[in-house]
């Protein structure tokens, strides 16, 4: 029995050995990538919302609930590699790239970074670790990591930490697309500018920020995006053995990792492992309800990735209000409103205005992965 299957001739591939270049607006909608990006945001809420509602429980704040973030880095690697296969190196790409990553990411981030310093201004008393000044306002518009009064280098809206990555991670990409062989330079630059991050001095803030060994996640996702298109298939029980195999080595890198690449080798490669166990695993050929709903899940994802602290700390306030106690049970229904909440808005807010938005820029509506890509 092999562990894995290579589709010679498939949606994948278009004759012998050569890889097609459909128009980047017509990939099809891959739901194991939606249902990974739904685990990952839900691993962040759910994360938050134990922070807020059980700040002492030691067990739950054991288990790797930021690594939904790391996730995301790996599937951002998946998802531009998939979208633009047989681009490279022509006319155009770059700018079409951007264009759609800029209306994708952008609107969304700008609308919550807005309402969060409306939320500072008005309800300070209310926000931890956030203040609104003259710098923090235009670098967080702008993805520019800079140093917050607490000495992080966070946005005003906290948790725009990784797209500054992502944005980082686009404008590398759209350089890579001017040539044929773009993917090869970045992944060069990528490995050059990890291996440089501990010789970096704190003082060049801004640099050590983007030469964070954790960029190396988004080139896990390149190669993880190129095996995909190479027909590489997971059997069922494989993926399942590599999702055990990531949480094995999760527990066992925990006492030994250390040093700058730390988070790379305890979360990164686990995440890496999973991504590869549910990306790889068979798609199913019929979408059942459940699945349909985890997929609505992952078309929301970076609504609820953005706007989960809103929905969390509202409910909070409410709880703490009430005086009802039971916070395991106040932190589920919190949990449920933050992602009813995400849906509401992608459907009715934040969707709407990319169309508009691709409207005007006279860039057609995409489907499919594309939709939904981080």
């Amino acid at each position: 029995m092999t562990i894995w299957t290579s589709r010679a001739k498939n949606s994948a591939l278009d004759g012998p050995g050569r890889l097609p270049s459909p128009s980047l607006v017509t990939r099809p909608l891959l739901t194991n990538i939606q249902l990974l990006r739904f685990f990952a945001a839900a691993a962040v809420l759910v994360g938050h919302a134990g922070d807020l509602f059980m700040p002492g429980n030691a067990a739950w704040r054991a288990i790797p609930w930021s690594g939904g973030v790391d996730i995301f880095f790996v599937i951002s690697g998946f998802v531009m590699t998939y979208l633009t296969h047989g681009h490279f190196g022509m006319s155009g790409a770059p700018r079409s790239f951007l264009i759609r990553r800029i209306i994708r990411i952008v609107p969304p981030y700008w609308l919550f970074t807005t309402l969060m310093i409306a939320t500072v201004m008005l309800f300070g008393e209310h926000v931890r670790n956030t203040s609104v000044n003259a710098t923090s306002i235009p670098t967080s518009y702008f993805f520019i990591p800079w140093p917050r009064a607490d000495g992080e280098l966070n946005p005003i809206l906290s948790q725009g930490w990784t797209l500054n990555y992502e944005a980082f991670f686009y404008v590398a990409f759209a350089f890579a697309l001017f040539v044929r062989r773009g993917l090869l330079w970045l992944a060069a630059a990528f490995l050059l500018m990890a291996i440089a991050y501990p010789w970096v001095p704190a003082s060049l803030f801004v640099l050590k920020f983007w030469t964070n060994p954790i960029i190396l996640e988004f080139l896990g996702g390149v190669g993880l995006g190129l095996i995909f298109l190479r027909g590489v298939r997971l059997p069922l029980w494989g993926s399942v053995v590599l999702a055990a195999l990531a949480v094995a080595l999760f527990v066992w890198s925990e006492p030994v990792a250390a040093g700058a690449f730390r988070r790379l080798v305890h979360v990164g490669v686990p995440a890496l492992m999973l991504c590869v166990s549910l990306a790889l695993a068979p798609e199913p050929s019929t979408i059942g309800p459940i699945r349909r709903v985890l997929v609505i899940g992952g078309d929301s994802s970076y609504t609820l990735y953005l706007s989960h602290t809103f929905s969390l700390n509202a409910a909070l306030i409410a709880w703490q209000q009430s005086r009802l106690g039971m916070p395991a049970v106040a932190m589920s229904a919190a949990v449920c409103v933050a992602v009813a909440a995400a849906v509401v808005i992608y459907r009715w807010i934040e969707r709407p205005m990319t169309d508009a938005l691709h409207s005007a820029a006279g860039t057609a509506r995409v489907r499919g992965v594309a939709a939904v890509a981080p």
